[in-house]
C-alpha cells in the first residue's frame, strides 16, 4: 500500500509523510512533491476534507475519507487532553461534526481570534509549513502546543490499528460513504 500525501516544498513534511508510512509498514507518494504517486493500491492520508484531498481521492485505489471520518478519530483527539484542537481548515462541515472546541488556520473560528488555552493541539500530520504556521500564529497565548501526529506514538498505534478496517471498509472497489 502507498500512503497519498500532499507533498511540500518544506522537507520537513515529506521526510515526517515518509517516516509516518515507514512506521505502519506501508509506502508513500506525494501529490505536489518527489516521489509523485504514479499508480498502485494508493490510499489518501488527509485530516479533513478539501480539494487536495478530492484530487488525491480520486487516483486512489483506496477510497478511504480523511480522517476525521475514520472510526475512533475523535476519541483520539479528546485522548490529547487538548483544551483547543487547531486544524488548517477551512472547514466544510466534517471538522465541525467532531463536537470539539476548534479553530482554523483558515477559514472560521479563525486562529487569530482563538481563545487561549493551556494545551493546545494543532490536528495536522507532520511539523511543516501548516504547523509551523500554527505555531507562530498562536504563540500570543504561550500556551503547550501538541506535536503533530506523525510525531505522536499514540497516533502510530490508532493509524495502524485502524488501516485493516479502513481497507477493508474502502478498499479497492469500495468507496467513501
Amino acid at each position: 500500500m502507498v500512503l497519498i500525501f500532499h507533498g511540500s516544498p518544506d522537507a520537513e513534511h515529506n521526510r515526517q509523510a515518509a517516516m509516518l508510512a515507514k512506521a505502519v509498514g506501508a509506502g508513500y507518494a506525494f501529490l505536489e512533491a518527489e516521489p509523485m504517486f504514479t499508480g498502485g493500491l494508493g490510499m489518501p492520508v488527509f485530516v479533513a476534507d478539501g480539494a487536495d484531498y478530492r484530487k488525491a481521492l480520486s487516483i486512489a485505489a483506496v477510497k478511504a475519507p480523511p480522517l476525521v471520518k475514520w472510526p475512533g478519530f475523535r476519541e483520539f483527539l479528546l485522548s490529547l487532553g487538548a483544551q483547543l484542537y487547531i486544524f488548517h481548515g477551512p472547514d466544510r462541515g466534517d471538522v465541525g461534526a467532531l463536537g470539539l472546541p476548534v479553530a482554523f488556520l483558515e477559514g472560521e473560528p479563525n486562529i487569530r481570534d482563538a481563545p487561549c488555552v493551556n494545551v493546545a493541539a494543532p490536528v495536522v500530520l507532520t511539523r511543516g509549513y501548516i504547523y509551523k504556521k500554527i505555531e507562530s500564529l498562536y504563540a500570543r497565548c504561550g500556551a503547550r502546543l501538541l506535536p503533530p501526529l506523525a510525531e505522536q506514538p499514540q497516533f502510530l498505534h490508532y493509524f495502524k490499528s485502524l488501516l485493516p478496517i479502513v481497507l477493508e471498509k474502502w478498499g479497492p472497489s469500495k468507496s467513501v460513504t
